[in-house]
């Protein structure tokens, strides 16, 4: 696992890189004031991940020296998949992040992720 630190709507945030995400996805706790109440996410039993349900929300992005702002990001409840993985999880880095990038290396052995331009 590769965890990366920023921040959302200025809030500091830990997220970890999921690269078979679509979309990036925040905490409703790191995000704040959602004016809905955030089911917990539910095991897949057809397969690998969670599923459960999400709220199409803009957020302030930060991560290292890019700033994404008013990025459409999934806002869900990350409670139970924070429990699961056993370590503070405040959102995943999904394709749309990665996309902005011309490159994306992973050293996995190093947890390092290089993005260029």
């Amino acid at each position: 696992m590769i965890l990366v630190d920023g921040k959302v709507n200025g809030n500091a945030a830990t997220f970890l890189l999921d690269t078979g995400a679509n979309r990036t996805i925040v905490s409703a706790k790191v995000y704040g004031q959602v004016q809905f109440k955030m089911h917990q996410l539910r095991r897949n039993g057809h397969g690998a991940g969670v599923s459960g349900n999400s709220i199409p929300l803009p957020a302030d992005l930060v991560l290292a020296e890019r700033v994404w702002t008013a990025h459409r990001v999934s806002v869900m409840n990350l409670d139970e998949l924070s429990d699961l993985l056993k370590l503070h999880l405040d959102g995943l880095i999904g394709q749309d992040i990665l996309r902005d990038f011309r490159y994306v290396r992973i050293d996995y052995r190093a947890r390092v992720i290089e993005l260029e331009e």
